[in-house]
């Protein structure tokens, strides 16, 4: 299935339900079609995009924009690296199937993501500090929308995210982390379970500006802490007991030492009656489905950048 992505003018997205976003002036933007998201579905779409442009010069971006309909479970953005079976050209998108599988992503460098969605995420970065992309530079976007039990969409699925260029020079180059923990299960009755992982990544010494956690309806609290070199986590700088619209947490300033790290803990509980995959024992373990299934994943923007770093 092909779409076309070229810069969406104001106003022109079809349906009042369907966020609307002016192009930015200078930079790039990443833009959806309009979907249906029937009652008792969810629908994951993978759409592929090159940065626009030609030549060599880097794109830096300081003000990202990221608007999503209501209902929408997530919207991820990554760069393509390793191909294992999901891909796709400019324009294409991959309607479920292998867009499911994070293992196609597992060393895909995020870019940014937003799970609040009917609202817009407006973010300009710290001073000095930029993304950086290539011209030609291959992008996916990820976008969940559910209408099933635990949430619902009232309308179609859409996303659209600005990245806004700057002309100052001298900066420090973003980073990010992607970080998951497949090791979980949670069961009818369990109370308060807890699952923590650590992913190094500081091979010197880096600030946490930005951080978002996510995980399914039975996720009660969401915790980041920097971790040093002997994994052991510090104070913490991040929360959230909203799984459905967490936090997505700026203008923080989080010291991380060299050979350090993120820690990060999800905590669930499972009420006695639920049934989440009834092959197995209705408990729920790692995967995408939000009806069956669950997450820990941890979204952190750092800089100076790095070797991308993801934690699978």
């Amino acid at each position: 299935m092909k779409i076309s992505f070229l810069l969406v003018i104001l106003g022109a997205c079809p349906g009042p339900q369907d966020v609307q976003l002016a192009p930015p002036k200078a930079g790039f933007q990443l833009a959806t079609d309009s979907f249906s998201v029937a009652q008792g579905t969810e629908v994951q779409r993978c759409y592929f995009f090159r940065v626009p442009g030609s030549g060599t010069d880097p794109i830096w971006i300081s003000h990202i924009v990221a608007a999503v309909n209501e209902g929408s479970h997530h919207m991820n953005v990554f760069r393509v690296r390793t191909i294992l079976a999901l891909d796709g050209e400019d324009g294409d998108v991959v309607d479920g199937g292998e867009c499911w599988n994070s293992g196609n992503w597992s060393d895909w460098p995020l870019v940014m993501n937003s799970q609040e969605g009917g609202e817009i995420v407006d973010w300009t970065l710290p001073a000095g500090v930029a993304h950086k992309f290539t011209p030609g530079e291959k992008l996916m976007l990820q976008s969940h929308f559910v209408n099933a039990r635990t949430q619902q969409t009232p309308g179609r699925g859409k996303a659209i995210v600005n990245f806004e260029a700057t002309s100052a020079a001298g900066l420090q180059e973003l980073g990010t982390v992607f970080a998951t923990d497949q090791h979980i299960r949670i069961c009818p009755g369990d109370d308060n379970v807890a699952f923590a992982q650590t992913c190094r990544f500081a091979r010197q010494p880096v600030t946490i500006v930005a951080a978002n956690g996510h995980f399914h309806s039975r996720g009660v609290k969401f915790e980041m802490s920097a971790s040093d070199a002997q994994n052991q986590p510090g104070g913490q700088f991040y929360t959230s007991t909203q799984w459905a619209d967490p936090t997505f947490t700026r203008d923080l300033a989080v010291p991380v030492e060299q050979g350090g790290g993120v820690f990060f803990r999800c905590t669930y509980s499972m009420a006695p009656q639920e049934c989440a995959d009834t092959t197995d024992h209705c408990c729920a373990t790692f995967g995408p489905h939000v009806e069956t299934q669950e997450h820990c994943n941890a979204f952190v923007y750092y800089y100076p950048k790095l070797d991308d770093a993801t934690c699978f």
